[in-house]
């Protein structure tokens, strides 16, 4: 085992129990760890089909706590404002766009930080205006999760809904996006095979994530997924900010 294997391994694992924990934020979490040590599109298309079959091992137990009502009205607007997003991104310096909704990201999760709470059933409206934002900010920033992750891990109410229709969200962005890469020929053999290798250090993750979660209390839940948001926020500031302080 050399030790590039070995790196991605061990991110692997780590990135994979905040996933199982969460039911969001590997990908956010292992593309730049493994671009350190990997093509960053060998890293980008790992990362989509460690999503996928993380989905598919997580969605058989979690098929019943699903808000389908939600997920139909996220999934298509999502889809469809995606591509406005693109279009703000072309009308503005990037940089600049990537660093303002990562700070929004970080205030906003300081807020709820800070005892802010939203309290029951989400209506239509918060659904729907809540999939345009996320399709507008992934055109923007590749950041759909947030407005997601606010909708609906940070109510008073079911946190097991919310996460069971985060993970069937992004297993069907996630696939939905390998499907194009595959199309395009952006798949090769090579991230592929290094993917099938590492998969029981993702699968092993996963299972020690979700330990954690049920034994987790719904308020020490919050305060990770808060926190992981935090982190978020100021790993996008970064990344948007590097370029301008190299230049």
């Amino acid at each position: 085992m050399d030790w590039t294997f070995a790196f991605a391994a061990v991110v692997t694992l780590v990135c994979a129990v905040v996933r199982g924990y969460s039911g969001f934020g590997m990908g956010l979490m292992i593309t730049p760890l493994l671009s350190l040590v990997l093509p960053p599109l060998d890293a980008v298309v790992i990362v989509l089909i460690f999503g996928v079959t993380v989905a598919l091992r997580q969605l058989p137990g979690l098929w019943a706590h699903i808000d389908w009502r939600g997920l139909r009205l996220l999934l298509p607007v999502a889809i469809l404002t995606t591509p406005i997003g693109t279009w703000v991104l072309g009308l503005a310096s990037p940089g600049a766009l990537r660093l303002g909704l990562s700070l929004t990201v970080l205030a906003v999760a300081l807020m709820f930080l800070v005892g802010f709470r939203l309290t029951g059933t989400p209506g239509p409206g918060t659904i729907v205006m809540t999939g345009a934002l996320a399709g507008v900010m992934n055109g923007i920033a590749a950041l759909s999760g947030p407005p997601l992750v606010f909708l609906y891990l940070t109510r008073t109410d079911s946190l097991s809904v919310g996460r069971a229709t985060l993970i069937a969200f992004f297993f069907v962005t996630d696939a939905a996006a390998l499907a194009s890469a595959w199309l395009g020929g952006l798949v090769e053999a090579q991230p592929a095979t290094t993917a099938v290798f590492l998969i029981p250090f993702l699968l092993a993750g996963v299972f020690v994530g979700e330990r954690a979660f049920r034994g987790a209390s719904p308020e020490h839940f919050r305060r990770v997924v808060l926190w992981l948001l935090v982190l978020t926020g100021i790993a996008g500031a970064v990344r948007a900010l590097w370029p301008m302080i190299g230049d």
